[in-house]
């Protein structure tokens, strides 16, 4: 009877497994999704101060011939007992009076 249920014990494990990994991997290509669907629902509303306010000084701002300008910000950190790093760039652009006009977010 032991040996019937090594094979169970075994099976139910990798279904475990498999169903963990799906919600790990569901998990990660969703955050960035949410955090650029949130964004896209600030144009027009969010000023560069709310901005910084939320996210902090982004790693870098250049001002366009129109006087609107483009700011970057950067995240990276590393997955856990993994060695490769994720980083997410959030690049926005902003109208010269400081609105928010444009947003991105992408993860790699």
């Amino acid at each position: 009877m032991k040996r019937a249920a090594l094979p169970l014990v075994v099976l139910t494990a990798l279904i475990f497994l498999s169903c963990a990994l799906v919600l790990f991997m569901t998990g990660c290509t969703s955050t960035g999704q949410k955090k650029e669907n949130y964004w896209k629902t600030q144009i027009g509303v969010a000023k560069y101060d709310d901005v910084v306010t939320r996210l902090g000084p982004p790693v870098s701002k250049e001002t366009l011939s129109d006087r609107s300008f483009v700011a970057k910000w950067v995240r990276t950190s590393q997955t856990v007992g993994r060695t490769d790093l994720w980083t997410e760039e959030t690049v926005m652009r902003f109208s010269s009076d400081g609105v928010l006009r444009q947003s991105t977010v992408d993860e790699y």
